[in-house]
């Protein structure tokens, strides 16, 4: 058995030769895999030379034809033999096997793209915009006190119960549960975002924690220290590298998206296969001590988990936050410098999931969280850092490719 693969962008040819036995079959299954993993989601498979399939074989082709499905990708058998036809047939595929392929509804209408160059912006990306709520706007809401986190100052006067329906999204120090004192013990990292909560416990815990609104209530998290954010986004952002570069800087990302809501502030839900990820988290609960969180050296240690290179570099990463060229006021405090842009600022958090390759096709945003949630391993929560110790620090979060829901913030309040 031979299987040669063509590939040009997002697209491949697979060319097989022989029996396409059992054995066989698990090599196919692998080549797929590797496709899927470097971002192509448009595959034909030339079959006018395979003699024989089996049953096996059958079963790992309907396989990734629902795997394309799912990532709004498609998937192709061309040049089928009668003896193979009829061994299809057999397996319960359509008679038209020429025609056949995997794909899915188009919620945004790709003729109304665009390819953003982004010259002197976008040096490692590419980047391509499509509307999708023509007045999207967000209203950003902060809570508590960013600097100085102690018992004292994050008491239960100061702390918050927030809502986080569908249609909102937030992040900071805080902890799934409705009240301060249920969760004064548990502070750290947290993201709500499309009806889904993650947090990662400071309280000893060794694993992130999530929950999932199955009805009408709106979850509730406590927020300590933080913002969010509600309303429609008004543009989504497909992103993969630029032929030349390994991967899509996160701080690059963000000025794009914050260019394509208008360039002042914006909320940012990115959904993205990583390269690796500069990030921290709190070890100590903030609410469970009255000394305050320290950032000089060796005190940090004790209350950040930090790690002295880039991690998760195969992995799956819902990052959510709000980014400004400089802000004013209130806001202000809440944001930080990002990856050394001039007056380029912003918040994000990461729920970083075990690998799954992303659809390249405009996904609804629930749809894809949920499935995140339900079906893959949550593996960590992070705040995500730019690391500017120059030689000696890790630098800036980066990405393979994914998409961005972004709207521009009209109101703080």
């Amino acid at each position: 058995m031979k299987i040669e693969a063509e590939r040009k962008g997002g697209s491949a040819i697979l060319r097989l030769e022989g029996r396409l036995d059992r054995e066989w079959a698990e090599h196919l299954s692998n080549t797929l895999e590797d496709l899927l993993r470097a971002g192509v989601r448009s595959i034909s498979i030339d079959l006018s030379h395979v003699t024989y399939v089996s049953s096996a074989a059958t079963k790992v082709l309907t396989r990734w034809q629902q795997e394309l499905a799912i990532l709004r990708g498609e998937v192709y058998l061309r040049s089928v033999p009668p003896t193979v036809r009829e061994t299809f047939a057999i397996a319960g595929w359509d008679s038209h096997l020429d025609a056949l392929r995997s794909s899915g509804p188009r919620p945004v209408d790709l003729r109304k793209s665009s390819w953003f160059s982004g010259a002197g912006v976008a040096t490692s990306g590419q980047y391509q915009m499509s509307p999708s709520v023509a007045e999207g706007a967000l209203t950003c809401r902060l809570y508590g006190r960013p600097e100085g986190l102690t018992a004292a100052s994050i008491g239960p006067d100061a702390s918050t119960t927030v809502a986080f329906p569908d249609q909102a999204f937030g992040l900071g120090i805080g902890a799934i549960g409705g009240s301060y004192e249920e969760c004064r013990q548990q502070f750290g990292e947290l993201v709500a975002v499309a009806g889904c909560v993650a947090s990662f416990p400071s309280d000893g815990t060794r694993m992130a924690d999530y929950l999932i609104a199955a009805g009408p209530a709106p979850l509730r998290a406590v927020l300590a220290s933080g913002l969010g954010c509600e309303g429609t986004f008004s543009t989504l952002v497909r992103f993969n590298p630029k032929p030349e570069a390994f991967a899509v800087p996160l701080s690059e990302l963000a000025g794009v998206c914050l260019d394509a809501a208008g360039g002042k502030v914006a909320g940012i839900v990115i959904a993205g296969e990583t390269a690796g990820l500069v990030g921290a988290r709190l070890r100590r609960s903030p609410g469970a001590s009255d000394s305050p969180l320290r950032f000089d050296v060796p005190a940090v240690r004790e209350w950040l988990s930090f790690a002295p290179e880039r991690t998760y570099p195969v992995a799956t990463a819902l990052i959510v936050g709000v980014a400004a060229r400089a802000p004013e006021g209130p806001l202000a405090q809440h944001l930080r410098p990002l990856g050394g842009v001039r007056k380029l600022y912003g918040h994000f958090h990461a729920v970083v999931f075990s690998y799954n390759p992303l659809p390249q096709r405009t996904v609804e945003l629930g749809a894809l969280v949920r499935g995140l949630f339900d079906n893959h391993q949550l593996r960590d929560v992070l705040h995500l850092v730019w690391d500017d110790r120059g030689e000696g620090g890790v630098g800036d979060s980066a990405l393979l490719r994914g998409v961005g829901w972004v709207g521009p913030v009209t109101q703080v309040a």
